[in-house]
């Protein structure tokens, strides 16, 4: 018998191949997007999970005025020291450095570009890297590295390497000890190397360039313990110690997702969006073909009764009806997989899920099948059973209005998220960025003027700049404390961000004063400049002319206050600042360009040009400062197209649900429309009859949807300094657009329907 009902469920599918497809199509869409974005969420969320006592292992940080986010992974190596002696809830504690990409490789071949680290063993043994071969010579002497097994077999093809000699940054080093990998974690590496210079380290406090993890005992509370850092730093007069009371702890679990981590894709708030996008599809694709499957009832009841009566019982009626919803579920969930397979490498390589991603999928796969089964049974079990009852229209314009819903709010926040991208990319942040370049770095061994000058004559470059740091990506930068004549007693600004800036430096870049003058470029020392938000925070109304003691006990006239400009992420406010004319231990390395409009490719071009023909060995970076910027928009833009793409089908799927819904409607009151033209009915007449029952609906869809999508897209745009103005226009155009195209559904299919000759039409029915 399951061969007959599924030889009828294909015949109906069949019968109506056009809806079947787009329901299939968008159903398998909605499922990849949903598998795709759990997977990489559930990939997210267990970094550094797989250790022993993981949950009880944190990452030590500070709030700072000076990093991009305002947080900072980054303290000298002592901390872990005195952290294990000092506090007895530290059960262990390592420091380490990493490089993000250093050079490896065997001499005459291509370098590998890998991740390095320098460390001890305690690091070692707290996170259970192995000694698989060779000797820890590694973590006391410069000259010898250790390889992990996969590096090792990526240079030699084996993982026996010990006493091979490697390149690491044009230095020669000898393997003496393959170690074991360190998967799935925020701290992996390809090699370790430098044991000796990392150890130089270990007593110095001004060098803030580690990184320390400690395990707490069990039971530790880590707030309380940050609690008792705070404690300890009012206790101590040493400078040093007293900044372990701005110690923070970090979950390992929560590292991947932390400001600071560059190896962050996309937020994990924005994954689970995508998640919840692909679900709306999934939801508005089973609402479509339950709703068609309901329509197509209505007409089969003469059918289902003759199959009644000719013996089918109703247990082979509920078979029947629920193999052919089934298939269709089916169909989609075989297209999910064949689109899986084709994504998956584009996948993998944005996300960097590793394993196989098939078993979990099937699971959330017979999740849509499970939930495409509690939505149909109980209008199977009506018709199976033949019960009378009233007719399916309410339940149809339900279904047809929770699609439109579905469409309208998907496009909204689209156009929302598309504007509040654009508003940030174009927007003043109060400097121009646009047609801006530096060389961030560039050591030329006395060729730097030459280079300069070059660059400067170069057709479409308008000015070149050096002697400072620019503003992104940023250079040096510190933090100070301020204190002036009348200063309130419970007012404490010892984390002020100071930057450097002058009168040339602002004309280069565009900077706008709210008060005063700039401090003027051969101006000497004693002058200094605040932002509007610096002065907010002092609480001083006009502070041009005051006196503020900074750096120590330096004191300087205020000469001008900074209109807030923003150099992070849209995310972070503006810090407040105070602007020195130079620091005294560093002056400016970067040099400053501006080129004209739309020449950065050429500028590019011949930039890398003028280095491998000229100056081969020297080590430079041209950063477009554009591209700076919109790389904290990544995440941004990433999540826009993804649902734009799910918006496309949302509209799809609804278009094609509406326009079915309306053709069986018209396939069903036929006979309706024939006695409306009879009795006089014109053709507008019946146009207008099916445009107010769809219009009504999208009307209700749009007045549920548009508040929803307000509250959603309003709380999404509070997590920006900056935010673009959600008008009144978004909802018109959206609105006018939808009813357009229903507009065009129904008018194609009832105008049709509506010039049939009444007469042949009764005579049929």
């Amino acid at each position: 018998m399951i061969l007959h009902y599924l030889k009828i469920a294909w015949r109906n599918l069949l019968k109506y191949r056009t809806q079947t497809a787009v329901n299939v199509a968008g159903l398998a869409v909605g499922f990849t997007c949903f598998a795709f974005a759990n997977l990489w969420m559930r990939y997210e969320a267990s970094f550094d999970s797989h250790y022993e006592a993981a949950d009880r292992m944190y990452l030590v940080y500070t709030k700072t005025p000076i990093a991009d986010q305002g947080l900072s992974p980054n303290v000298p190596y002592p901390v872990s020291t005195l952290l294990k002696q000092e506090f007895p809830e530290v059960e262990a504690a390592c420091a380490f450095t990493r490089y993000t990409n250093w050079e490896l490789g065997l001499e005459g071949q291509p370098t590998l570009e890998l991740p390095s680290m320098q460390l001890d063993s305690c690091f070692m043994d707290l996170f259970g890297i192995r000694v698989l071969e060779g000797t820890d010579d590694f973590l006391y002497t410069n000259g010898q590295v250790a390889l992990t097994e996969r590096t090792a077999r990526r240079l030699f093809g084996t993982a026996d390497a010990v006493g091979r000699t490697v390149t690491c940054n044009d230095e020669e080093n000898t393997v003496c000890a393959i170690v074991s990998d360190l998967p799935h974690s925020n701290f992996s590496f390809g090699f370790i190397c430098e044991g000796a210079y990392f150890r130089k380290w270990q007593d110095v406090w001004y060098n803030r360039g580690f990184e320390v993890v400690v395990r707490l005992a069990p039971g530790v509370s880590p707030r309380a313990l940050e609690e008792k850092f705070r404690a300890y730093a009012e206790q101590t007069d040493d400078r040093y110690r007293k900044m372990v009371g701005r110690l923070r702890l970090m979950p390992l679990s929560e590292v991947r997702q932390a400001s600071f981590n560059e190896e962050r894709v996309v937020s994990f708030s924005y994954l689970v969006l995508f998640a919840a996008a692909g679900g709306l599809v999934i939801l508005c694709s089973l609402f479509n073909h339950l709703a068609l499957f309901l329509s197509r009832m209505d007409i089969r009841r003469r059918e289902l009764a003759l199959r009644r009566t000719c013996g089918s019982s109703g247990g082979g009626l509920f078979a029947m009806l629920t193999t052919e919803y089934s298939l269709l579920v089916l169909l989609s969930g075989f297209l999910g997989f064949v689109l899986m397979e084709l994504l998956q490498a584009p996948f993998r390589r944005l996300s960097g899920v590793e394993g196989n991603v098939y078993g979990e999928s099937l699971l959330y796969f017979l999740m849509v099948l499970a939930l495409s089964l509690v939505l149909l049974l109980p209008f199977v079990f009506r018709y199976s059973s033949l019960r009378p009852g009233r007719r399916s229209g309410g339940r149809l314009r339900a279904m047809v209005g929770v699609q439109l819903f579905i469409s309208l709010l998907a496009i909204f926040c689209t156009a929302v998220l598309m504007k509040q991208l654009n508003y940030l990319r174009h927007t003043d942040l109060g400097w121009e960025r646009h047609n801006l370049a530096a060389f961030t770095f560039l050591y030329p061994d006395g060729a730097k003027d030459e280079i300069v000058d070059r660059i400067r004559q170069m057709p479409f470059v308008s000015r070149v700049l050096t002697g400072y740091f620019g503003l992104l990506p940023e250079g040096a930068r510190g933090v100070t404390a301020i204190d002036w004549e009348g200063k309130p007693e419970d007012l404490e600004l010892d984390g002020i961000r100071t930057a450097c800036m002058d009168d040339t430096l602002a004309a280069f870049y565009g900077v706008r004063l709210a008060e005063g003058e700039f401090i003027r470029r051969d101006a000497g020392k004693g002058q200094v400049m605040l932002n509007e938000s610096a002065a907010r925070l002092m609480g001083v109304a006009h502070p041009v002319g005051m006196t503020v003691t900074h750096n120590g006990g330096e004191r300087s006239t205020v000469v001008g206050v900074v209109r807030d400009f923003h150099t992070t992420a849209p995310t972070v406010p503006v810090q407040p600042t105070l602007y020195v004319r130079r620091f005294d231990w560093t002056s400016g390395d970067h040099v400053l360009l501006k080129y004209h409009e739309g020449f950065w490719p050429e500028l590019r071009h011949q930039v890398d040009s003028l280095f491998a023909k000229d100056y081969p060995e020297v080590n430079y970076r041209l950063v477009n400062v554009m591209d700076e910027y919109n790389a904290y928009l990544k995440a941004e833009t990433l999540l826009m197209r993804l649902l734009a793409f799910v918006s496309v089908v949302c509209i799809l799927v609804s278009a094609f649900g509406i326009f079915s819904m309306i053709t069986l409607s018209c396939e069903r009151r036929r006979k309706e429309v024939a006695i409306r033209k009879v009795n006089g009915a014109r053709v507008c007449d019946i146009l207008g009859l099916f445009a107010r029952e769809y219009l009504g609906l999208l009307a209700a869809a749009a007045i549920v949807a548009f508040p929803v999508g307000y509250v959603l897209m309003k709380r999404w745009l509070e997590s920006y300094v900056e935010q673009t103005p959600v008008s009144v226009w978004i909802y018109i155009v959206i609105f006018a657009g939808m009813a357009l195209l229903v507009s065009l559904c129904i008018g194609w299919r009832v105008w049709r329907a509506a010039n049939e000759n009444p007469a042949e039409v009764v005579k049929r029915e």
